[in-house]
């Protein structure tokens, strides 16, 4: 079972937000430079960056589904 709260920890954590900062950065600057003919290269770089972003999505969601199970409206 996943525990919310170890996932907010994790989404919380400063050296965890500064190295997925980092990858995305890595990845927008091979972007970036990337040879104009490159496109295969590009594309990769574009599903890595969309790709960490879909993670922190994810774990933010698991994060919040104890907010959003406490502020559900009972019938």
């Amino acid at each position: 079972m996943i525990e919310e709260e170890s996932i907010q920890r994790i989404v919380d954590d400063a050296s965890f937000k500064e190295a997925m900062a980092d990858l995305v950065k890595t990845h927008v600057n091979m972007l970036i430079n990337s040879d104009v003919d490159d496109k295969q290269s590009r594309e990769i770089c574009y599903m890595r960056i969309t790709t960490v972003n879909e993670i922190i999505a994810h774990l933010q969601s698991i994060a919040d589904g104890k907010k959003i199970e406490d502020n559900k409206w009972e019938f």
